[in-house]
């Protein structure tokens, strides 16, 4: 690894960070030599290494919350595949690499191998983000726009943490052209492909 990237590599380091994201300059090569030594996630984008802020309580409640919803919603169904943020979403056509919150995968898996061992996956279905504080402009600029040029993706998820509000994107069918639904009530209901998830699932414990 290139000493001239300064890059915190244990998770002490990264806990002196504090809770912001923080963005480091490197090459593709420097990243992949990171990611067999961390214990914490980070992705890939534009040419940095960028290491993800430390969960909040209500973020990872959130998760773990559509992690259930999607148990009940795919269960005994084994074309879906769901996954947690440890799992990775490799864009080979841009070079970037997310760890969404949460993502499924529809069929079988296509893999992306960075080095033994360390694999992501290229072609997700559905992805879906808990919004931080430090996040919310990457979140919804670059990253989004990523998310968007994954020719298997067809739907996007943002939740919001502090409050019940819920972005669904779809992409229209056929088509590079997406649709975005806001649901802000704990009695609406969205509809992600056959499966119907409710506000109120999401966001119980949390109001």
């Amino acid at each position: 690894m290139s000493t001239a990237v300064s890059i915190p590599l244990s998770l002490s380091d990264r806990l002196k960070l504090g809770p912001e994201l923080h963005r480091f300059s490197a090459d593709y090569a420097t990243f992949i030599d990171v990611l067999q030594q961390v214990e914490y996630p980070v992705e890939f984008e534009d040419g940095s290494i960028i290491i993800m802020s430390i969960a909040s309580d209500h973020h990872e409640q959130l998760v773990a919350n559509l992690l259930g919803v999607l148990f009940v919603c795919l269960k005994g169904n084994t074309e879906y595949r769901r996954y947690g943020s440890n799992r990775h979403v490799f864009m080979e056509h841009q070079v970037k690499a997310y760890a969404p919150d949460v993502s499924v995968v529809h069929g079988i898996p296509s893999i992306h191998e960075y080095a033994p061992g360390k694999t992501a996956h290229t072609n997700p279905w559905m992805v879906a983000e808990v919004i931080s504080p430090s996040s919310r402009n990457r979140d919804f600029g670059e990253k989004l726009q990523g998310y968007k040029s994954i020719a298997s993706l067809q739907f996007i998820i943002y939740l919001e943490q502090d409050r019940p509000f819920v972005t669904l994107f779809e992409r229209m069918p056929g088509t590079d052209r997406w649709k975005s639904t806001d649901f802000n009530d704990t009695n609406q209901d969205l509809q992600v492909g056959a499966f119907e998830i409710q506000m109120s699932d999401l966001y119980q414990g949390l109001l």
